[in-house]
């Protein structure tokens, strides 16, 4: 029932006089009404603002003055089409149910200090009354997310989401920099070039140490010292997005089938888009009692960490792995991440198998991956594990506690390199990871167009991870003094840096040290401290590169050829073109996913890697 006239205190909004009588301080309203009429902005928002009501007690008031329901949050559930996801800071309606006579119900939550606004729109449409709920902005953004696991973190969190690429103070920010420079204003050119030299050289400086410490000081990763009996196994999800992967499945199914881990306590969840009819066609023939065939609603992003957050959504297990299309566990990863769970404490919330190629290769690209992956998950990524640093999650073999996962908000769809987004959160909450002594095989892209496609898909999730962690440098600073993220954001900055730098170098090297092209710097102070500077960089960028692969190569046993080693430079330059076309692409479309295709190498028969 509408609040009469005659009870309003004061001025003040009717849905405020409610809050005075039922306990509101009236004066502390007074200067707060004082600023209210000077900003311009409603009361009733300034209150919410200041934290002196909650958004409960507010709109509880508001439905009251209106004489409409308040839907508490968890009360209610969305009934909309998830085709269709609202926008950022939906306020309703939203659609919840229908009236006994067919009508749609819905859910809104006004603007708050909008009651006046409310009240005439139910004067004008009386027949709404009966089809409209209030409740609050939080408890409309749980009921969305809840109805749409895709959109749950754009929802519930979004700052630290992709959704959006730069915040308003970002964008002011960087174009107040860009001023400055172009103008100027900052510091003299010769200095800013040499400032800048050094901190991408320190940058490279600290990421080649790492490297070459992680050559000297790599070792085996640790298996359980006691692998669990059956009786004493958690609840096991395997989740394994696929879309357009018909000509892999079979393999795939037979891998997982394959698993040392009882059935009776373990599910595999095959999560494919509604409309990849082949690969479906393929797989269900194929499925095992304990396997089943998810199909996730459309709805944009199109992405893997989409798929994998309508996964967990209808996941049973205390543990949760992601596998890929193409990958080859071995038989004993899931045993043995679950026994090493048991012996660690409940802080790591992850554990990352190994990583690695099941097949030799002439191509260049292929080859080059394959000693990648050696180095990164043989050599780099032990060391940083044995040593209690965080490090950047692999796509794929990650093994997680299902409570710290959903304690972050799962994957973010909107990130297109959801595991090392997934790691940066993991490690802002406080939680720790480490890897697994057990190894999955994979397929290596062949071509250039795979492998280009995939590395700039990897980079620009790296760059939207880098730009979500900066959107609020307070919460980042607190979260850094409590952890150890400083050696992961490092690393990933570090890479960044170097790989946006690596090709201007590189070309100022050789311009430098030709007298028959001269620069404009050459001769000077200036010229000659970006050439030391970029020299170091060159050289120990790829040093530390050689060095991690030959290690990571000889703990895989995979032989190095000379001309593996002379083609690293060649390498790093196209890895910096992936990297500006990573740039094009995330101003362009930034939650695009490139899709790399698998089943196109000849590898051998039943995971059997060739040594």
């Amino acid at each position: 029932m509408v609040r009469p006239r005659s009870a309003v205190k004061r001025d003040w909004p009717e849905e405020v006089a409610l809050l005075c009588d039922r306990g509101l301080a009236e004066a502390a309203l007074v200067p707060l009404a004082r600023e209210a009429r000077r900003r311009a902005i409603p009361l009733g928002r300034l209150l919410l603002q200041r934290g002196l009501v909650s958004s409960d007690a507010y709109y509880c008031a508001f439905a009251e003055v209106c004489g409409v329901p308040f839907l508490c949050r968890g009360s209610f559930r969305a009934r909309h089409d998830p085709a269709f996801p609202p926008p950022p800071a939906f306020a309703g309606p939203l659609p919840i149910g229908r009236t006994a006579r067919g009508e749609t119900v819905v859910a809104v939550a006004p603007p708050a200090g909008g009651t006046a606004a409310f009240l005439d729109l139910l004067r004008r449409f009386p027949d709404l009354r009966a089809r409209v709920r209030i409740t609050t902005p939080e408890a409309l953004a749980e009921a969305v997310a809840i109805a749409d696991p895709g959109a749950r973190l754009s929802l519930l969190r979004p700052e630290v989401s992709a959704r959006r690429l730069l915040t308003p103070g970002q964008m002011a920010t960087g174009v107040a920099l860009l001023l400055a420079l172009l103008l100027g204003m900052l510091l003299p050119l010769s200095v800013l070039l040499i400032l800048v030299s050094l901190m991408v050289t320190v940058a490279g400086m600290a990421l080649g140490g790492i490297r070459l410490l992680a050559g000297v000081g790599a070792r085996e990763s640790p298996r359980p010292g006691h692998v669990l009996a059956n009786v004493d196994l958690p609840f096991y999800t395997v989740l394994v997005p696929l879309y357009r992967e018909a000509r892999v499945v079979e393999q795939l199914v037979e891998s997982l089938a394959a698993l040392d881990y009882p059935t009776a306590r373990m599910e595999v969840l095959f999560l494919l888009e509604v409309e990849d009819r082949e690969t479906r066609a393929v797989l269900l023939p194929l499925l095992h009692p304990h396997m089943r065939c998810i199909e996730v609603p459309e709805g944009s992003p199109r992405t893997k960490p989409r798929a994998l957050a309508h996964g967990l959504e209808l996941a049973r297990g205390e543990l949760v792995t992601v596998f890929d299309g193409e990958d080859r566990p071995e038989p004993a990863q899931l045993r043995l991440a679950a026994s090493r769970f048991a012996e660690l404490p409940d802080t790591v919330a992850a554990l990352q198998a190994h990583l690695a190629v099941d097949h030799l290769s002439r191509n260049l690209f292929a080859r080059q991956f394959l000693l990648e992956y050696a180095g990164l998950f043989d050599c780099l990524l032990p060391f940083l594990s044995a040593q209690g640093f965080p490090f950047p999650l692999g796509g794929t073999s990650n093994h997680f506690r299902r409570e710290a996962l959903e304690e972050v908000g799962g994957w973010d769809p909107y990130n297109v390199t959801e595991d090392a987004d997934l790691a940066v959160r993991l490690c802002r909450a406080g939680y720790d990871l480490r890897m697994l002594g057990s190894t999955t095989f994979e397929e290596a892209p062949i071509g250039w167009r795979a492998w280009h496609g995939q590395r700039t898909r990897w980079l620009k999730g790296w760059l939207q991870t880098l730009l979500v962690a900066a959107r609020e440098p307070h919460a980042l600073v607190r979260d850094l003094r409590g952890t150890l993220l400083p050696i992961l954001g490092l690393y990933v900055l570090a890479m960044v840096t170097t790989l946006a730098a690596h090709p201007v170098f590189v070309v100022f090297l050789l311009l430098y040290g030709l007298d028959a092209a001269p620069i404009p710097l050459a001769g000077t102070l200036t010229g000659d401290c970006i050439a030391v500077l970029a020299g170091v960089s060159v050289v120990l960028c790829y040093a530390s590169m050689t060095v991690v692969t030959l290690r990571g190569a000889a703990m895989r046993r995979w032989p190095v050829r000379l001309l593996d080693l002379m083609v690293i430079p060649f390498y790093w330059l196209v890895q910096s073109l992936a990297f500006y076309a990573a740039v094009v692409d995330l101003l362009r479309r930034p939650h695009a996913w490139c899709k790399t295709e698998h089943g196109v190498a000849k590898r051998p028969a039943h995971g059997r890697p060739h040594t």
